[in-house]
């Protein structure tokens, strides 16, 4: 069984006899990342009975925090951060990712919605738009694209928050250039490291003050 961490996509070959049956946490060695990998139930039998090793496993880091719904996490403001502090609202497809921004967001005292795509982060946005500090915005999504967010942010007729856009394909300076020129605050690689992500998320929350 072979897994990637989607951070940094190092990858590691697991032996599926020393796999625990309900699945184990691990730490890329890599770029730090802690995750949980969590696998289907019965896999090992279907495996012992000729059938393949799943080669997809659902990843997710371990919250700090149980989330109160399915779409909000909060954490005790810490010494500094105001308690009517406006929410994040990260909208990206890939779950592993919103888990792990989400964790490190509440981990610094931020207060956090996410959306798994465009559309659902559009319909939340304009549902309460004075609730939103700031957007992190993946780029490819179903149903509705970053860009298309982008786009109906331009024409809406409500305040929009600061919006960083986030990518592991698009990093093209060309690319770069027509989400600012759409509106974007800033530009964030997926590759890079957690903790210099959130310092570039922190700098754009603090212009915003």
């Amino acid at each position: 069984m072979k897994l990637n961490c989607i951070v940094c996509e190092k990858e590691y070959a697991l032996d599926p006899a020393k796999i625990p049956e309900q699945g184990f946490k691990i730490a890329c060695t890599s770029c730090g990342t802690k995750y949980t990998i969590l696998l289907p139930a019965g896999w090992r039998n279907a495996q012992s009975g000729g059938g393949k090793a799943p080669e997809e496993v659902q990843t997710t880091a371990p919250p700090e925090t149980p989330p109160e719904s399915p779409t909000e996490t909060h954490q005790q403001q810490p010494t500094g951060i105001p308690s009517d502090q406006k929410y994040v609202l990260l909208a990206d497809d890939t779950e592993f990712f919103r888990t792990m921004m989400s964790d490190m967001l509440v981990s610094n005292g931020y207060k956090v919605k996410t959306a798994a795509d465009g559309q659902e982060a559009m319909d939340m946005f304009k549902a309460a738009p004075e609730a939103f500090g700031l957007i992190l915005l993946d780029l490819q999504m179903p149903r509705l694209s970053g860009f298309g967010v982008m786009e109906q942010l331009k024409e809406i007729d409500l305040t929009v928050p600061p919006v960083i856009v986030m990518t592991g394909v698009h990093d093209s300076h060309e690319d770069i250039q027509i989400v600012r020129d759409m509106g974007a605050s800033g530009f964030l690689d997926k590759s890079l490291d957690p903790s210099v992500a959130f310092e570039r998320i922190k700098m754009v929350l603090d212009q915003g003050k």
